[in-house]
């Protein structure tokens, strides 16, 4: 609150002073009423005059008191309702994010006036809404190179998002909504038809030795869900020591994301317990014994028998989709190896030197 302000009403000290002049007019008032040395009329009317000067002191307390009571209450007011005042930085990166925020959103709105192709899904779009089994992806374009070749966008990790956002030519279906195997079908097609089928890489040998080789995309083989979902997309599993039965789903990006950001800040809270499984087993499963109540279904996580965890969560493995990333490729000694495909700059970035 500002000191210059002009105060309006008085101060308790200014208060005090007042009442303390009044009383004091009245007490010698009083004492020459008392002491006899006026006339009868006189003293009469010095009475009466006592008598209003007396009440007048005490309307002009109630007023003074009135007056201090509500001094208060307006600093009172003053200080809930005066809001911090924001320097010309807070507002600066106040509106940088803003800008930032809709720069990205218009970078990720989906190209529907480029030419597309339409491909299919690993999961046949059995766990979506829409149930798309196929969606319509556009190729990349010397305009998404300006995407791919940006630092900040690649130090943020928000690249992938984005240009899939904007070739992903379905307005019901956005990258946080897929599951992380669609996204990797996604992910290759778009770098099979915009830099070519062929990816160097480099891999390790029967004898852990590095060798740099070959990758042909298009001979990678899609996963298909080794059991049909329900109506609602879920699966149903009995566990083998309680018996209950549930029904659980397959996280999306986003969810996988954001339980990510939650389990990072529950282990910066406690450091001494590591809830990550618990917390992906409550978030997967969406029904038990016919009760979908989200905190009936946390104590039996938590109360759930180890043996009964660790079979659902090998079920849970197991009813994936996606791409088969396990490659076989020719070693130079002539023999072969498997190992999953390395994702490194060159899938992107094919001319960047390592």
């Amino acid at each position: 609150m500002d000191n210059n302000r002009p105060r309006v009403f008085p101060t308790p000290e200014q208060i005090a002073a007042a009442n303390q002049t009044g009383e004091q007019i009245a007490q010698e008032q009083e004492q020459t009423i008392t002491s006899g040395q006026v006339l009868p009329g006189e003293a009469a009317a010095a009475e009466e005059m006592a008598r209003r000067t007396a009440e007048q002191l005490r309307l002009r307390e109630v007023a003074l008191k009135q007056a201090e009571l509500d001094n208060q209450q307006l600093n009172n007011k003053e200080v809930t309702y005066s809001s911090p005042v924001s320097s010309p930085m807070q507002n600066i990166q106040k509106s940088v994010t803003t800008n930032n925020d809709y720069l990205l959103s218009e970078l990720s709105q989906p190209q529907m006036n480029q030419p597309y192709d339409i491909i299919p899904l690993p999961s046949d779009g059995k766990l979506y809404r829409n149930k798309k089994g196929k969606v319509k992806l556009s190729y990349l374009t010397a305009a998404d190179e300006n995407i791919l070749t940006s630092p900040n966008l690649l130090e943020s990790g928000d690249f992938l998002e984005i240009l899939i956002n904007r070739k992903l030519l379905e307005p019901d279906l956005r990258y946080k909504d897929l599951l992380p195997g669609d996204r990797d079908a996604i992910m290759i097609w778009l770098r099979s038809t915009g830099y070519g089928e062929i990816y160097p890489v480099t891999v390790l040998d029967e004898n852990d030795k590095p060798f740099e080789t070959e990758v042909d995309l298009s001979s990678l083989k899609f996963k298909k869900l080794p059991i049909e979902p329900d109506g609602e997309g879920l699966f149903a599993f009995q566990l083998p020591v309680s018996k209950s039965v549930v029904k659980f789903k397959l996280l999306t990006i986003g969810e996988i994301d954001e339980l990510e950001k939650l389990a990072e800040y529950l282990k910066e809270q406690n450091n001494l317990i590591n809830i990550e499984n618990t917390l992906l087993l409550q978030n997967q499963i969406v029904e038990v014994n016919g009760n979908r109540d989200k905190d009936y279904i946390s104590d039996f996580v938590d109360n759930m028998r180890i043996l009964d965890s660790k079979k659902l969560k090998e079920c849970i493995s197991n009813v994936t989709c996606g791409v088969d990333m396990n490659v076989t490729f020719g070693t130079p000694g002539g023999g072969s190896v498997t190992r999953f495909l390395p994702f490194t700059l060159k899938f992107f970035w094919p001319d960047f030197e390592l």
